[in-house]
């Protein structure tokens, strides 16, 4: 094995991390691993767990010449990590998504002594007794003995971490950021996703589309209580779609309002080209229980979408303040199908406008470039501690 002298400086990507498509956190990834390659002269190695093996995304990370490896998914998969890098000098590991976060801890125990640990947060902490417990054993203790930093996505899960007893100077706030150069206003791609989908433009049917993976944090119930109460109220010129598996389409299903909605409401599976759902729709719908900051969110307003959002912390302080966006009260039903029967009683050009509206907000706020420039600070930040 070379001297860790001779041997080249890496940041290590720890990704809990296995879809069938690859989403806004393959971009993300792969900007911040272009801006360390260009601007800070250090290489990224991704850490993946075995089932996202031949996975179509991992194309992206073979055309840039990102180097990436398979793990256990369990929590401890340290002497896992160190195998895939004996070639390299991991000088910090950055975990995505909790599972992977304690290999850091026991590979900086093993020898990876210099090596800095950042914990990427993208869910506030459960306020539950257990989870406090945890915290304070993780959050503190094991925290504090080796070094740990967070990034926050979102304002909820800052304060989330601050609570929990996690030090204020080694908590970064860094919002969520989308590519503005794919989720952008394609026509084209909206006639044929509509197509596909069986709803052509002379319909004048308004779509509204909500991500449903986790059916009940995502709010799936609310959604589909929401469109039933629109459909019941006459307003019949509207379609629903839901993205997810086959534990959201069961979960859908046994929902009393259903039969309702039989003929306005599909279940998709997740598609690879989500620009051109996201096109193919009017109106971006977030029903969230409980989120740090939804890429969806900021990649539909991107696209020039309105979005309908639940009033959870992260969506508030961030996008609160955006004309094109209309919050109500998290898990009122009754209030997202007034939502849902006022926009789609907004006239054209006023959609128009309130589209134009968000796109620039999120080009000026939101953009991958100014997120990785970000995350790329907390690096300097915590290599120079």
């Amino acid at each position: 094995m070379a001297p860790s002298s001779m041997k080249k400086r890496v940041i290590c990507q720890l990704c809990n991390f296995s879809p069938e498509t690859p989403g806004t956190f393959v971009d993300s990834i792969t900007f911040l691993a272009a801006y360390c390659r260009d601007r800070m002269d250090l290489e990224t190695f991704c850490v993946f767990p075995a089932v996202a093996r031949n996975k179509r995304w991992l194309r992206t990370f073979d055309e840039m010449g990102i180097r990436y490896g398979f793990v256990p998914r369990k929590r401890n998969v340290a002497a896992a990590v160190g195998r895939l890098l004996l070639d390299w000098q991991p000088v910090i590991f950055h975990s995505h998504f909790s599972l992977y976060d304690f290999s850091p801890v026991l590979l900086k125990i093993m020898g990876c002594r210099k090596s800095k640990i950042l914990w990427h947060y993208h869910n506030p902490t459960p306020p539950t007794f257990l989870q406090r417990t945890k915290d304070v054993f993780k959050l503190q203790l094991v925290a504090r003995t080796v070094g740990a930093a967070c990034i926050a996505v979102g304002d909820g899960v800052y304060r989330s971490l601050l609570d929990a007893g996690f030090c204020a100077e080694k908590v970064f706030l860094v919002h969520n950021g989308v590519d503005t150069t794919r989720f952008s206003p394609d026509q084209r791609a909206r006639t044929r996703m509509r197509e596909l989908l069986g709803i052509g433009e002379c319909q004048k049917k308004t779509l509204f589309l909500l991500l449903g993976g986790e059916p009940s944090r995502k709010g799936v119930d609310v959604f589909v209580k929401a469109a039933a109460e629109v459909v019941r109220a006459g307003f019949q010129s509207c379609g629903f779609l839901i993205v997810g598996d086959n534990k959201t389409k069961d979960f859908v299903m046994d929902l009393s309002e259903y039969p309702v909605l039989r003929e306005y409401l599909k279940v998709l599976d997740p598609v690879d080209d989500f620009p051109s759902l996201v096109n193919a729709v009017d109106v971006f719908v977030s029903a969230s229980r409980s989120e740090g900051l939804s890429y969806a969110v900021a990649e539909a307003l991107s696209a020039g979408k309105l979005a309908l959002c639940s009033d959870i912390p992260g969506v508030r302080e961030v996008y609160g303040n955006v004309d094109g966006v209309r919050l109500f009260p998290t898990q009122d039903s009754t209030q997202l199908a007034e939502l849902m029967r006022d926009v789609g009683a907004l006239p054209a050009a006023e959609r128009e406008r309130l589209g134009k509206e968000n796109r620039k907000y999120v080009a000026e706020q939101c953009s991958l470039a100014g997120w990785a420039a970000k995350v790329g600070d907390v690096y300097s930040r915590i290599l120079q501690a």
